[in-house]
């Protein structure tokens, strides 16, 4: 008797437990807030910067703010945000130095290449200075996230060719450094074993040891500093500067330096379908 008594009492529950289900609605996904929209205005040059982003998952941008600019998930005390600051692009020469930075720096990578390394935001700006002397300015700088190039603005008609040369030597630098930085410079393995970094360098030996810089030699953290003063020297001089210089027999007395060159320029294109030294055989393209 107890157990109809019970099983009527569960019967029961049942039905009233059914009887005050509700119908729940179906869940609909939140929209989420970007927080860049292109294009950010209606100049001929928008569109060449939307494609950009749907290419490689950048936002270049002229209208941007400081704290774009300074951005960091970690505060350092008088790091990035404390030590440089600038200025918005002017408008009216976005379109020519967008042009200018296309030629002289996208077009030298691969697709494949700028998808993975370019920043979440290139800022195009003007002034970009020290805050604590206005006089001391960069082309290009980067942080965490971002790398900001300058002289969008008259200053890039007042550069001369020699001043247009260092613009472009340091995107290529800083574009290195940039990765460096994030933690995915792509450095072959052979290229760290041709110089022994424990071996102590001096002002007359350092060529010899297969650096071409007597400072980083004298640093530490030495193999990405070599390979990225590498980077800085090929991207910068033609190839027959270099043989005629740092590649010449009586600089390169051990051959030391060819090696790691050869290295560098086999891998990349190899890999990555760059030739870094047709950038420095490029110069300047106007």
């Amino acid at each position: 008797m107890k157990t109809i008594k019970y099983l009527i009492l569960i019967a029961l529950l049942s039905i009233s437990v059914l009887g005050c289900k509700k119908t729940e609605e179906a869940l609909e996904p939140s929209a989420i807030d970007v927080q860049y929209k292109l294009p950010q205005g209606n100049h001929d040059y928008d569109p060449v910067l939307v494609a950009l982003n749907q290419k490689y998952g950048t936002f270049f941008l002229y209208k941007w703010s400081a704290v774009d600019f300074a951005s960091n998930p970690v505060y350092i005390a008088g790091g990035f945000n404390e030590t440089y600051t600038a200025d918005v692009a002017d408008e009216a020469y976005v379109g020519k130095v967008l042009a200018f930075v296309q030629k002289n720096w996208l077009n030298h990578y691969s697709d494949a290449f700028l998808k993975a390394n370019l920043p979440f935001k290139v800022l195009l700006g003007q002034n970009l200075r020290m805050k604590a002397s206005a006089t001391t300015k960069y082309p290009i700088l980067s942080n965490y996230n971002q790398i900001t190039l300058s002289n969008f603005s008259a200053d890039f008609d007042a550069m001369t060719d020699a001043q247009k040369k260092t613009y472009v030597n340091n995107i290529h630098t800083e574009f290195f450094n940039f990765i460096f930085n994030r933690g995915k410079l792509d450095i072959p393995t052979e290229f760290g074993l041709v110089t022994n970094y424990t071996t102590a360098a001096s002002a007359t030996t350092y060529y010899s040891l297969g650096y071409v810089s007597y400072v980083v030699a004298l640093q530490a953290d030495k193999l990405n500093k070599d390979f990225l003063s590498y980077i800085a020297l090929i991207t910068s001089k033609t190839k027959a500067e270099l043989d005629a210089t740092i590649l010449k027999s009586t600089t390169d007395t051990g051959g030391l330096i060819k090696k790691k060159y050869d290295i560098i320029i086999n891998y990349y294109k190899t890999k990555y379908n760059i030739d870094l030294q047709a950038i420095g055989n490029a110069g300047v393209i106007n």
